[in-house]
């Protein structure tokens, strides 16, 4: 079994066949559904959009809980909930597709050399370096995912040149009682994967801490229409609070996996007195 989300409202429709181009719930038309995709693709199957494009049962089982799977849970939304604040939204940003962000230009040769700025972002406790200073965004959630989200402060750097730097700082009501680190992992994953003209998706996922926060960290490779980008996202998470960045540059980008290491390696989180908010 396969599903096809909505990019209009989130949605996660069931693949029955391959004439499926309007969503069950809104009733709008999804984009890249399968009479679309194959036009870009007629050396492709409705087999390989399914395992390309759609999520599948299996990822779904590893991203809900066991014990609530029958509905919608509070849980089943914050394994999306920072994969619908990256990818989902990203189209928020002038309806355009994340490739023209990277394509905007390759990462300045002398980006290791200038001045890079460390500044904190949210009010969770998260600091990062970075090249230029994060812009504070605004993002549109699915209204199954508000009741569950305190605050949540996202920034980027999409008007600079070359590699790109997305953060989010999350904290969630007290009734989750902690966050569902792997939930949030699998389901960026599968989100990244759903989106758009995405294909070849590899990753690797590795354990990593920040003292005693516990995180996850993904690298990969993926093609956005056609163009080769890499990525680390990186989650971290204690109690009911996440802290999320994701690096992402082009193939041909020669200085960007550098610059992206950098921020990465630079990523500090301070106690704060919120997280008993909500």
């Amino acid at each position: 079994m396969h599903y096809l989300k909505c990019n209009h409202c989130g949605h996660l429709n069931e693949v029955k066949s391959e004439f499926m181009v309007f969503c069950m719930q809104c009733e709008k038309k999804i984009e890249n559904h399968f009479k679309d995709w194959v036009k870009k693709h007629p050396d492709k199957t409705f087999t390989d959009w399914q395992q390309l494009i759609c999520i599948s049962e299996s990822d779904l089982n590893e991203t809900i809980p066991a014990e609530r799977k029958k509905n919608k849970s509070a849980k089943y939304w914050l394994g999306f909930a920072v994969s619908f604040a990256i990818f989902y939204a990203i189209g928020q940003f002038g309806g355009k597709a994340i490739v023209d962000f990277f394509m905007s230009d390759k990462t300045p040769e002398n980006i290791l050399e200038q001045q890079w700025i460390t500044a904190s972002y949210g009010e969770t406790g998260l600091t990062i370096e970075t090249p230029v200073r994060l812009e504070k965004a605004t993002l549109e959630f699915p209204e199954e995912l508000k009741p569950y989200l305190v605050r949540f402060d996202t920034y980027n750097n999409l008007s600079a040149k070359g590699f790109k730097v997305f953060v989010n700082s999350i904290l969630y009501v007290s009734e989750l009682k902690e966050v569902n680190l792997q939930g949030a992992a699998d389901g960026s994953v599968s989100e990244m994967k759903a989106q758009k003209g995405v294909t070849d998706f590899t990753y690797q996922e590795e354990e990593t801490n920040l003292g005693p926060i516990p995180g996850k960290m993904q690298r990969g490779r993926y093609k956005q229409d056609g163009q080769g980008i890499n990525f680390i996202n990186v989650m971290y998470a204690l109690d009911i609070r996440m802290w999320h960045v994701t690096v992402g540059w082009l193939d041909k980008d020669e200085f960007g996996p550098a610059a992206a290491e950098r921020v990465i390696r630079s990523i500090a989180i301070q106690e704060t007195s919120d997280k008993k908010a909500g």
